[in-house]
């Protein structure tokens, strides 16, 4: 049987199935998230930034850094708990040497995260909110737009061979759920409080 009838099959099974709360991994969907968030810390940051002008870097931009490794590390149980769905089954785990996979992924979480920082934060410095808010909401779309198209990839998991048959798990009915929703708490606070740090130190600068 082909593989998009088995999809179909998935897809209606899951109708019934109560729906995942707010959630961002795999491999695919990562980097364009860390982009954006690197965009709000700019914006949190956003006083700060304009008395450093034209300096774009500063505490805003190491925020924006460990962020990027504080979520990397997060994840990176599912890549050795379910690296095919991190995958997001294009290709069998065990065809890529997943440890340099990993590290490519640290390395791309930074620079996503960093990139979206640094333009959002020149455009802020140069008066150019509305130029900010393009870039963040470019990042949006291409990051929303990538989970879904994976999105049926997303919500079943298993290895890269029970993909191709058909029989994953349903995300919430799967052994990684109570992992992802802690580990979404703990994401939640280790991004808002840098950002609420950011936005008081710049609050008691003192008008120019």
């Amino acid at each position: 049987m082909h593989r998009n009838t088995y999809g179909r099959r998935w897809r209606r099974g899951c109708r019934s199935v109560k729906p995942p709360v707010w959630r961002c991994k795999t491999y695919l969907i990562d980097p364009p998230f860390l982009f954006v968030s690197g965009a709000v810390v700019a914006f949190a940051a956003r006083r700060l930034l304009i008395a450093r002008k034209p300096n774009p870097f500063g505490p805003s931009a190491w925020v924006a850094v460990m962020f990027a490794c504080f979520f990397w590390a997060s994840v990176s149980w599912f890549a050795w708990k379910a690296p095919d769905w991190m995958l997001c089954y294009f290709l069998p785990a065990e065809t890529v040497p997943l440890p340099a996979v990993h590290v490519l992924f640290l390395v791309s979480l930074i620079l996503a995260s960093l990139s979206g920082h640094t333009v959002t934060a020149v455009l802020l410095q140069r008066g150019r909110t509305l130029g900010a808010v393009v870039v963040m909401l470019a990042g949006v779309c291409l990051w929303l737009g990538l989970w879904g198209l994976t999105l049926d990839r997303y919500m079943a998991v298993g290895t890269h061979q029970q993909w191709l048959t058909g029989s994953t798990v349903a995300l919430p009915e799967s052994e990684i759920t109570g992992a992802m929703n802690l580990v979404g708490i703990l994401q939640v606070f280790a991004g808002i409080i840098p950002l609420l740090l950011l936005r008081r130190a710049g609050q008691r600068l003192r008008p120019r």
